[in-house]
């Protein structure tokens, strides 16, 4: 399970990655222009690298009405009904996105992607919080990942604004790991009309392999992120 990920210098870097590309469920010319590129690649020296942990805020890219846009939102998602009884969700699994009733609003209108350099998570799962030692992962190839996400962002914001990564793998054997994709391929992720066989066929054959994630010496548990 994620513990931290690590976000690119500028979050709209990972936004100009998919500049001059064409939006899947879009109407008309959807690309971004050169104008619009300069704007989002345009460096700010303020920015730098962060390392992202539950309740903090995160850069996330949508899909509205065929033109991608960034939003900021926090990484713990509270559903209205969940409120007071359970903490915020930091992960959801696939198949319980896709095929739950009660995840359709959300499923519609809240599928967004992370883009990171990589993630954090417990190399051993056994251990104590006090002992317990973080791998990190990235990709063997240049350029972010993109994590699929849902995320609830109202106009107004309120306390069930959150987000939580989605996550597939083995129901049987609790094996379940980030929904990840490199390239272009993860804006099916932000299709307006994805249902669960598309869903499926992109954990099975679109999201990040093993062979293309590079594993780095275990780090221990970081106390305090960079921002």
């Amino acid at each position: 399970m994620c513990e931290f990920f690590v976000q690119p210098v500028s979050s709209k870097d990972s936004l100009a990655f998919f500049a001059q590309r064409d939006i899947p469920g879009a109407s008309g010319d959807t690309r971004l222009s050169p104008e619009s590129l300069h704007a989002i690649t345009a460096p700010r020296l303020h920015e730098r690298q962060s390392v992202i942990k539950p309740n903090m805020q995160v850069s996330a890219i949508r899909n509205r009405d065929g033109r991608l846009e960034c939003i900021k939102v926090r990484w713990g998602w509270s559903p209205v009904w969940s409120m007071g009884t359970m903490p915020p969700l930091t992960h959801l699994p696939l198949h319980l996105v896709m095929r739950s009733k009660v995840f359709d609003r959300i499923k519609r209108d809240g599928r967004v992607l992370v883009a990171v350099d990589g993630w954090y998570e417990a190399s051993d799962t056994q251990a104590s919080a006090q002992t317990q030692r973080l791998s990190y992962t990235t990709s063997r190839e240049s350029g972010p990942i993109f994590l699929a996400a849902l995320a609830q962002a109202s106009e107004t914001p309120n306390g069930c604004d959150g987000l939580a990564l989605v996550t597939y793998g083995d129901l049987a054997q609790q094996q379940q790991r980030l929904l990840a994709f490199t390239g272009d391929e993860a804006l099916q992720w932000l299709k307006p009309d994805l249902d669960w066989d598309q869903a499926q066929q992109m954990a099975t054959h679109v999201a990040v392999a093993e062979p293309q994630l590079e594993h780095v010496m275990p780090a221990q548990r970081l106390v305090q992120g960079q921002r």
